[in-house]
């Protein structure tokens, strides 16, 4: 892509981008019995994810205004301020509730361009000066209408829209790839537990890896080696299953789980495992498990996912947030054959490596988007 230069640029409000509606959806309680609903946390990273049915009927409601059109940019308004996503023609006819801004606009390449917009340094910088946060960050739709927004001429959103829109593409097709590689995985561990399991010999998971409990955070030791501290909710969010980072801090050698553990976080609805793939030391409330054989990594990883809703039976308290070691390393554990582990490490240690590949390609792509952002502030302050 060329240098972007400011020749051509223009300022104008939202207000004035989307000079047909600025609004927001319905309240709760008058949200139509009929039709699809877009809520906040129907968008998300710049797309609708929602669980509703892909045709929604005419909404029954009279309020035409929350009603949504194709081409319309819908904005989150509370919590996640400036996710926004563009309505395609399977949501064409929904509505959303408050919580979610309704942009529209005759020129429908203005919607796409207010989109890439509210990712910008600059606006993200925006938004964060003029949300209130009584209870939770919330920016008034009166707000949204006064933002300025720098704009390129019609060539240059063309140009900058297709290739910020090949990277967002080309990111849900490897986030898909990973979680395909991953599912393919468990569906080969799934079966091999059907046909196999009850040859296997009976253990327990304290026979055949160490167990560690994570400690409360401690200050970062002086001198030291760099690593990273995980918590409960970075295992939680851990899909695929890797952690690749976190929060970095220094620590005695001893202290450190190597790469290749696997960590088990718990929580009522069902414990969730991920293999860290940098040094890391658990926090309370994360279970490091190291294989005594490292390649047993695999099994144990797909082993423990498949006993996702099983293991906050044995965590203590209300919230089944932490499980001792004790109890964990007594779990009975059908533990296969050397030669059936081995081939099932030469199966799928391909599939996650694949996975790897695609998450390390988003991570490319996620600097090449910040690098354009970071680009279109810098015009926006010059112009």
């Amino acid at each position: 892509m060329r240098e972007l230069t400011a020749e051509g640029w223009q300022r104008m409000t939202v207000k004035e981008a989307a000079d047909l509606k600025v609004t927001y959806g319905l309240p709760e309680q008058e949200l139509p019995s009929g039709g699809g609903v877009i809520r906040a946390g129907d968008v998300r990273d710049g797309r609708l994810r929602t669980t509703s049915p892909d045709h929604a009927a005419e909404p029954d409601t009279k309020d035409s205004r929350a009603v949504l059109a194709e081409g319309d940019l819908v904005v989150v308004l509370v919590r996640r301020v400036g996710d926004a996503a563009l309505i395609d023609q399977r949501h064409s006819g929904w509505v959303t509730t408050r919580s979610v801004g309704i942009l529209r606009s005759r020129d429908h390449r203005l919607n796409r361009w207010l989109k890439i917009w509210f990712q910008t340094p600059t606006a993200r910088a925006w938004f964060d000066r003029h949300v209130s946060a009584y209870v939770e960050p919330t920016l008034s739709i009166d707000r949204l209408r006064a933002m300025e927004v720098a704009v390129p001429p019609p060539e240059r959103i063309e140009t900058i829209t297709r290739l910020v829109e090949l990277v967002q593409d080309k990111r849900d097709l490897n986030q898909r790839i990973a979680a395909d590689a991953v599912a393919l995985a468990d569906a080969h561990h799934a079966m091999l537990a059907r046909q196999q399991r009850r040859s296997w010999t009976p253990s327990t998971f304290g026979a055949v890896a160490s167990v560690l409990t994570g400690r409360p955070a401690q200050p970062p030791t002086t001198g030291g080696i760099a690593t990273f501290r995980i918590s409960p909710a970075d295992v939680l969010a851990a899909d695929p299953p890797y952690i690749q980072g976190g929060r970095e801090t220094l620590a005695e050698l001893g202290n450190v789980c190597a790469p290749g553990t696997v960590l088990v976080a718990s929580r009522p609805e069902g414990a969730r495992t991920a293999v860290t793939w940098v040094p890391t030391i658990p926090n309370r409330g994360v279970l490091a498990v190291r294989p005594s054989v490292p390649s047993d990594r695999w099994w144990l990883l797909h082993e423990l996912r498949s006993r996702s809703e099983e293991l906050p039976r044995i965590a203590q308290g209300r919230q089944a947030r932490e499980i001792s070691r004790r109890a964990f390393s007594q779990l009975e554990l059908p533990w296969p054959d050397p030669e059936v582990r081995r081939r099932f490490q030469e199966t799928v240690e391909p599939l996650h490596d694949r996975a790897r590949v695609a998450l390390e390609e988003n991570r490319l792509l996620e600097e090449l988007l910040d690098r354009v952002l970071r680009d279109v502030s810098l015009i926006a302050a010059r112009i």
